[in-house]
């Protein structure tokens, strides 16, 4: 008799369950009291808290990024006018104007209604891009974490940091002093390179001051990764109270050691009896 079995492609795809799949079984909802399936597991157990910044690291990283800003602001603001002064005809701006001066940190140049357009160089400009190039080299090294490296980064960071503050310093004091001479229909207005140098010296006394703070805090030092949490033996209990030896843990001959009792010795064998001759034959 033969039984008829089921294709074994057939067995291997068909449910063990009637009915649609539904996905996994839903864990049990928790008792009153228990903690949830989905907590946040303990302390001590799965990744370790990562490590916190370290304050010098963060501090090198925001001197860097002003110093950067500050270089780049310095080194378009020297190309930018500074400030303009225009004289008026008879001391009066209805009269219209007769000699207008432009001051830029790479130029000065003069036009007037009846002289030819003049212009000089000026090198104050020098300064300011010496001073930007410097401050973004500077900035660099502080962003990327190499200051630290050499016992002259931090040095070279405050350095580039205190010349761009005092280059932009030295040509805003040049444009505030053409404003002396106004008065009797001569009028001096700031340009967008004024500004824009006021704005890189903001950044670069910033980053001065973050470099130094850097350089005189000290670099808190990196926690271990957190360990996890072993089973912590128990305290060590006193040992039990020593009992009084017993007679027999004793060793013989010791003080408080029982006599020994001689043993019964043992009976003597009987001596053997030679085995009596054989019957005589009749």
């Amino acid at each position: 008799m033969h039984t008829i079995s089921a294709p074994y492609d057939r067995m291997m795809t068909e449910p063990t369950q009637p009915g649609p799949y539904t996905g996994p079984p839903a864990p049990p909802p928790p008792r009153q009291g228990a903690p949830s399936p989905y907590a946040t597991p303990p302390a001590g157990y799965g990744r370790p808290p990562a490590p916190p910044a370290d304050p010098a690291t963060t501090a090198d990283r925001t001197s860097g990024a002003l110093l950067i800003l500050g270089a780049l602001l310095a080194i378009g603001g020297s190309f930018a006018t500074l400030d303009k002064s225009v004289q008026y005809l008879g001391g009066e701006k209805e009269g219209g104007a007769v000699y207008e001066n432009v001051a830029k940190a790479w130029s000065y140049s003069g036009s007037g209604a009846i002289d030819k357009p003049t212009s000089v160089t000026q090198f104050s400009g020098v300064p300011l891009l010496l001073g930007g190039l410097l401050a973004i080299a500077a900035a660099v090294l502080l962003l990327t974490g190499r200051s630290r490296r050499s016992p002259l980064g931090p040095a070279f960071g405050i350095v580039s940091a205190v010349l761009l503050f005092g280059t932009t310093l030295t040509v805003l004091t040049g444009a505030v002093n053409d404003t002396q001479w106004d008065g009797d229909g001569r009028t001096t207005t700031f340009g967008p390179g004024f500004y824009l140098l006021t704005v890189a010296l903001l950044l670069a006394l910033g980053a001065t001051v973050t470099t130094v703070l850097a350089l005189r805090g000290p670099a808190a030092a990196f926690p271990g990764p957190a360990q996890a949490a072993f089973h912590t033996p128990p305290a060590s209990q006193a040992p039990p109270p020593q009992q009084p030896a017993q007679p027999w843990h004793t060793a013989p001959g010791a003080p408080g050691a029982p006599v020994a009792q001689p043993y019964p010795s043992a009976p003597s064998a009987a001596p053997r009896q030679p085995p009596p001759p054989p019957p005589a034959a009749d």
